[in-house]
């Protein structure tokens, strides 16, 4: 029987991804792929699907990790379940919502996903939360977090892109987060959830 590889740090496993090492492949499906499967099977979709959505995730996550440009800003957990996310949103044909990447917004747990369906419930609840204030948020305001965190665009960039100085693009970042947090920790789920 071979001994399964167990990565301690999301930085080692990605490290070993990018060099295609198997071992972290392994070491993904084992830690995440219950979670992707959850949220297709609450989608009302099957396990085949639940199966091609999970590698569709890798394929995404496999591309972004060998940019050399790529920073994982959240963890790794926090980061594969909203890629999962919107990609099952798009392809249910939902309105798709923005994907959450800064672990100051919220912390989604430890290094490995939950292994128990409370804890995955809580997750999902959590940012099925900051979803929905992102969503409410002023479309500007929507807008610069979505090139930051989920486009990783510079700040010179998002300055070119909205027509703001890049000394502003900081300032309105700021506040926008600062808006957004108050109003997730104001929530009564949120902080039952903590």
């Amino acid at each position: 029987m071979r001994k399964t590889v167990v990565y301690h740090s999301d930085e080692a496993l990605l490290k070993d991804l990018r060099a295609a090492a198997p071992t972290a492949f392994e070491a993904l499906y084992r830690q995440y792929f219950r979670m992707v499967a959850k949220q297709v099977s609450d989608a009302g979709q099957s396990g085949v699907e639940a199966e091609d959505l999970f590698q569709e995730v890798l394929v995404v996550l496999v591309q972004k990790v060998r940019d050399p440009e790529f920073q994982l800003s959240a963890k790794l957990s926090t980061y594969l379940f909203a890629v999962s996310r919107n990609l099952l949103l798009k392809k249910t044909g939902k309105k798709t919502e923005m994907a959450v990447g800064d672990d100051t917004l919220i912390r989604l747990g430890g290094e490995q996903a939950p292994d128990n369906l409370a804890d995955l419930k809580n997750r999902e609840e959590q940012l099925n939360i900051v979803v929905g204030y992102l969503e409410l948020l002023e479309e500007d305001c929507n807008r610069l977090l979505n090139l930051t965190f989920y486009e990783k665009r510079s700040h010179s960039d998002i300055a070119g892109i909205m027509g703001y100085s890049e000394a502003f693009v900081k300032v309105k970042k700021h506040r926008c987060l600062s808006h957004l947090r108050n109003r997730v920790k104001a929530h009564p789920l949120f902080s039952r959830l903590q």
